[in-house]
């Protein structure tokens, strides 16, 4: 038999509940197989970042790559993760705060900042919700356009307001 997997469920009406409590009985008899005992949780769903977001990162890690001389865009990224997300995520995590100590620890800046890049790319940006990743952005555009890079202006691509495409 096949190790079950997590079952998680986004469900925005008592319909989709009710369906997927339809699907639950025979999940709980493989889990209990498996297992021997489960956690059944049902809390609130926190939307993750979004593509405009990402796409947004990407652009301006370009910008600035373009702008300031000597540092690549996945340079610029690797920075951002590490200067700014890492910061975010152990703030409101105090597991990941824990495993960056464990995995971070003992490596110098430099190597902090090339285990955030390609090939490696730690995770990061990744499991921020969609409220942490406007932070992270507000950030990198703070600090960016404090260095004199001009950034693509999200309201220029059709967005009402910085925060809406963060």
């Amino acid at each position: 038999m096949s190790k079950p997997r997590d079952f998680v469920c986004r469900c925005s009406s008592l319909k989709d509940a009710l369906a997927a409590l339809g699907r639950l009985p025979s999940i709980l008899h493989q889990a209990f197989t498996q297992w021997g005992s489960v956690d059944i949780v049902v809390r609130e769903h926190v939307e993750k970042r979004s593509n405009d977001q990402n796409r947004l990162q990407r652009l301006w890690c370009k910008e600035a790559a373009q702008q300031l001389e000597g540092n690549t865009a996945e340079y610029w990224r690797g920075y951002c993760k590490y200067m700014f997300g890492i910061k975010i995520l152990c703030r409101d995590s105090e597991d990941y705060r824990e495993a960056c100590k464990r995995v971070l620890g003992h490596l110098s800046h430099e190597q902090r900042i090339e285990l955030m890049m390609e090939p490696h790319d730690y995770p990061v940006t990744r499991g921020m919700t969609k409220p942490q990743k406007s932070e992270y952005l507000q950030l990198m555009w703070e600090f960016f356009t404090g260095q004199g890079v001009r950034l693509t202006d999200p309201s220029m691509l059709g967005r009402e307001q910085y925060k809406e495409a963060a």
